[in-house]
């Protein structure tokens, strides 16, 4: 991944719905950590965001209705 070292935290407040999901997710992907999950996810959201902004916005809509 980032060969870059890690000096910066960020503290976000999840659901317990979410955690459960990233754990699946962690699981299922094989990751070290939910740490490791955590990035992993953010950097494949970032990826999608660049690569097809329109798949990303579409997600992200999706997303935010669910939350509602």
């Amino acid at each position: 991944m980032v060969s870059e070292k890690r000096l910066s935290k960020l503290q976000v407040l999840i659901t317990e719905t979410e955690l459960a999901t990233i754990d699946d997710w962690r699981f299922a992907n094989r990751a070290d950590s939910r740490s490791s999950a955590v990035r992993e996810l953010i950097a494949l959201g970032l990826k999608l965001a660049e690569s097809s902004p329109e798949q990303a916005d579409q997600v992200l809509t999706s997303l935010r209705k669910l939350s509602s």
